[in-house]
């Protein structure tokens, strides 16, 4: 009768000894399932999830992609609702809480003057040592203006403003006005450069359109020189009708396409 080779019994005790091992902390200190569990990637959505009585969200590794998908079904100059929720046992405060801890997080991206915030009561599963749910909603209110209106809207590091229809008189808004005049003494005594770009909707030739556009921006940047902002300081130029950002087929569309964007180059 032959031997068995030595290489193939230290082989064979090798995996007895994992085996039992594995049996071990797997059958007898049941330690398997906690490890899986500890180790294991959790796929959420990203929306912020609150616990019972919090007033901060969960940490949540997928909310930059949500956030993301969120701010992209808003359009321009649109304002972003935002409630939360609380439960029975929970204050109306806790919900207003939730909303302004949510507001901090979309923002810069959204300017602070397009988002309102609001609470409700709702009533769920939402317990004290439970999971954490989600405890606000957000909705976005379309921006709605008339033809011969304008407006002013804030982005990250932009503010666009709307003309109307073949309109470069913004002298005639003292709305715009006051906001420059602020923009202007915040930034006179800085070295900040400014970038003023003009835009128009889809009716109308090409040039046509490169010279209102660049009537428009002139208009922004000269109320800037006008009040103490160095020509050099800034640059001016038109895209005519060659960016839009909303639907020229529409009115409303229109408008939004009939805008200057001032870019503040910090």
């Amino acid at each position: 009768m032959s031997k068995i080779p030595l290489w193939l019994i230290a082989l064979l005790f090798v995996g007895y000894s994992i085996w039992a091992v594995r049996f071990w902390h797997c059958h007898v200190c049941k330690c398997c399932d906690d490890q899986a569990l500890a180790t294991e990637t959790v796929k959420t959505s990203g929306v912020p999830l609150f616990k019972w009585n919090a007033n901060k969200p969960e940490a949540d590794a997928n909310f930059a992609a949500w956030k993301k998908d969120l701010l992209a079904r808003g359009g321009q100059g649109d304002t972003l609702l935002i409630t939360g929720w609380q439960r029975a046992g929970e204050t109306a405060e806790l919900g207003r809480a939730r909303a302004e801890a949510l507001k901090s997080m979309m923002m810069p991206e959204v300017a602070e003057s397009r988002i309102q915030l609001a609470n409700k009561a709702v009533e769920d599963a939402l317990a004290d040592g439970g999971p954490p749910m989600v405890s606000a909603d957000f909705s976005w209110r379309k921006m709605v203006l008339a033809m011969e209106a304008g407006a002013i809207i804030e982005t990250d590091n932009d503010v666009i403003f709307l003309f109307p229809f073949k309109s470069t008189e913004k002298d005639k808004n003292p709305e715009v006005d006051a906001y420059l005049t602020k923009l202007v003494e915040k930034h006179k005594s800085t070295t900040t450069t400014f970038s003023v770009i003009g835009h128009t909707d889809g009716v109308g030739t090409d040039e046509d359109n490169l010279q209102l556009g660049l009537g428009r921006a002139r208009a922004i940047a000269k109320f800037l020189t006008d009040h103490g902002i160095a020509s050099a300081r800034i640059k001016v130029e038109s895209k005519g009708k060659r960016e839009p950002v909303a639907d020229n087929n529409t009115e409303d569309g229109r408008h939004q396409n009939r805008r200057v964007v001032l870019t503040v180059n910090r």
